[in-house]
């Protein structure tokens, strides 16, 4: 556990290396004046620090957030005997913020804010102490705590109305008048869609209604792949379009190079492929899985534009974004400078 001077401490050593000098040219009197309190001083001062223990450190972070929005990071810091000291957190290259903080290790509680900056799976901790003694001569570092993981969500833009031409595509109507039969349930079907009186005569499972003027598939597969620069601009075109379809009830998955997550309805389902997008990496998606899905958002290896293409029809995915395109949807926002605008 090695110490370190601080600069008052080195002026205090100074100080007493210009006594020892002193005492030599005028007589022991100037040695005792100034030499042996100093060393002293510095002695046991060293001999303090060198007694604290590592504290504990008791952190709470965000689990998860949407890039750009901003969030508070709490921790305790908690040592057997109580000393003072400056507490640092160590943040990940997607986070930003001001994690000094001076400190009694009391356990009392202490936060700062953190700026989830970068779309990505991000690490807060571990912790940095560096406890000093009540002259503030000499330091002793600890670093303990373990990191702690934040996912930062995509920006989620606001569609305008061209975007209807996606739900559209997948069949979901306010026409829902003309009962065309029933079938057994699938998972991902909305709940609305259950019919509870069929059901009660299958003991095995649930019924689904199904309504003339609906399309062949509410479920829906969005491929995603970037081979060049934009990968967070695809990601962005990605989420924006899953939260989309996910509010008009269409059950959405999402297929990466990363890998595939099935379509679902819900808000831990949206979460999950909210995640996934959070860690999808620009590469070539397996031409099985493009095939396979119902939209496919695409960015070329130039990055020159991100595109949508929905039932073979391609799209500039600024087709579907309004005059706010630069705006995600998350509340929580503090000012920062607007997003570009995906092209």
């Amino acid at each position: 556990m090695p110490t370190t001077l601080t600069r008052r401490g080195r002026f205090v050593l100074a100080a007493a290396v210009v006594g020892v000098v002193l005492g030599y040219a005028f007589g022991g009197r100037s040695l005792n004046a100034v030499v042996v309190p100093a060393a002293a001083l510095l002695a046991t001062t060293r001999l303090y620090v060198l007694s604290f223990r590592p504290p504990d450190v008791d952190r709470v972070t965000p689990r998860e957030g949407h890039q750009g929005d901003w969030r508070t990071v709490e921790l305790a810091v908690e040592a057997p005997r109580s000393y003072p000291a400056t507490v640092r957190d160590k943040l990940g290259a997607g986070l930003r913020g001001d994690t000094e903080l001076r400190a009694e290790t009391d356990g009392r509680e202490l936060s700062y804010d953190v700026e989830l900056a970068g779309r990505g799976v991000h690490a807060v901790g571990p912790t940095d102490v560096e406890a000093t003694d009540p002259f503030g001569l000499w330091t002793v570092s600890f670093r303990v705590g373990e990191p702690q993981r934040v996912t930062v969500f995509p920006r989620v833009h606001e569609l305008e109305d061209t975007a209807s031409l996606l739900t559209g595509y997948v069949g979901i109507t306010d026409e829902r008048e003309q009962f065309a039969g029933v079938r057994e349930y699938e998972h991902g079907d909305p709940l609305r869609d259950v019919n509870w009186k069929a059901s009660a005569k299958r003991p095995d499972g649930l019924a689904v209604t199904e309504y003339a003027g609906e399309g062949a598939s509410d479920r829906v597969t969005v491929a995603v792949e970037a081979l060049g620069p934009r990968e967070d601009s695809v990601a962005e075109a990605a989420a924006s379009v899953a939260a989309h379809l996910l509010d008009a009830g269409v059950a959405v998955g999402v297929a990466t190079p990363n890998g595939v997550v099935d379509p679902a309805h819900g808000d831990p389902h949206r979460r999950r492929l909210l995640a996934a997008l959070a860690s999808f990496e620009r590469g070539k998606l397996r031409r099985r899985r493009r095939d396979e899905a119902e939209i496919v958002v695409y960015a070329p290896e130039s990055g020159e534009h991100v595109s949508v293409t929905v039932d073979g029809d391609e799209h500039r995915y600024a087709e579907f974004v309004g005059r706010n395109a630069g705006e995600a949807q998350s509340p929580d926002r503090r000012g920062e400078t607007p997003p570009e605008v995906i092209a």
